[in-house]
């Protein structure tokens, strides 16, 4: 005898169907009757079809649902998996009220692990306080500012990548402060990418300091996001910063970050070190330029390098 289907796989398996149509009226009405529901996974699922459909009326919905879960939510919503989906929606929706990403960036959810508990309510506050910035909530800085010391360290790259897309006066200053203090490299390179991103040439040269950090991973970390800026201005300091520096694994990522600027310039440079550079250098400018294994022009311009060099 075939076993019967769940209620819950049968309702996430009509959430997958609605996903995979476009938007209709009809499909909005049973979106909003699966945010309704008591079951996590299904309100999660179609908070992230409300939020793919940008489905702005859906939006009281989706707040209710967020206080639902709210409600003794270590039982409720294991894993946070409804409020992370209903958060999500609602940055994508551009929610204007303060209210529910305050809550959001406060929350703290310990669930048993094996040997004692875990807090697994850090992407919750990290989505409160993207969503904070988002609003106009004049606050929004000083809610933000303790998540940056938060011991979850996705909170933290949360809170820095709330500020760097919030534009909120002083934001910067505040990533600066924290580059400065340090912390874990990968937090530490999303301080660097969101300076970047928000002051492109005031930050050039801040973040060129860390390229000489003594740990080799911030180091790297500060290369990569020079590459992903795409800057103008990035080549110049991630060249000096290759042709100064002593460590292997590090010379590596400079050349990988030149690279990931995508610019001609940049690109005829790790040509040249393919053709003219020293064997470690030309093996890793070639690894380095695999990254345009689907450009055929300059796989060829690769061929032509190595075939020069013998």
């Amino acid at each position: 005898m075939a076993r019967k289907v769940s209620s819950l796989e049968e309702q996430l398996d009509r959430l997958a169907e609605l996903r995979g149509q476009p938007p209709s009226p009809e499909g909005r009405e049973q979106v909003a009757l699966y945010l309704n529901s008591r079951m996590n996974l299904v309100a999660a699922k179609a908070a992230r079809i409300a939020g793919e459909w940008e489905a702005a009326e859906l939006t009281p919905l989706l707040t209710a649902a967020f206080g639902r879960f709210m409600v003794k939510p270590e039982t409720t919503d294991k894993r946070c998996a409804a409020k992370i989906e209903i958060l999500k929606a609602l940055c994508k929706l551009e929610h204007p009220s303060p209210s529910v990403f305050r809550r959001a960036l406060r929350h703290i959810q310990m669930e048993p692990t094996w040997g004692g508990t875990v807090d697994t309510a850090a992407e919750v506050r990290a989505l409160g306080a993207m969503g904070l910035a988002q609003t106009s909530d004049p606050d929004a800085l000083e809610e933000i500012l303790p998540l940056l010391l938060d011991p979850a360290r996705d909170a933290r790259i949360g809170a820095v990548r709330a500020l760097g897309a919030s534009g909120l006066p002083g934001g910067t200053l505040l990533l600066r402060l924290k580059a400065l203090s340090g912390d874990e490299p990968e937090v530490l390179g999303e301080c660097c990418a969101a300076l970047l991103r928000a002051e492109p040439a005031k930050s050039l040269e801040f973040v060129a300091q860390f390229l000489d950090h003594r740990e080799e991973a911030v180091a790297e970390a500060a290369a990569l996001a020079l590459g992903d800026s795409r800057l103008e201005g990035a080549f110049a300091v991630l060249r000096n910063a290759f042709e100064h520096s002593a460590g292997q694994p590090v010379r590596r990522t400079l050349l990988l970050a030149v690279a990931l600027l995508r610019r001609e310039n940049a690109i005829d440079y790790l040509l040249d070190l393919v053709q003219n550079g020293g064997s470690p250098t030309s093996a890793d400018a070639a690894a380095a330029l695999a990254t345009y294994n689907q450009d055929p022009r300059l796989q060829e311009r690769l061929d032509r390098a190595l075939k020069a060099r013998g």
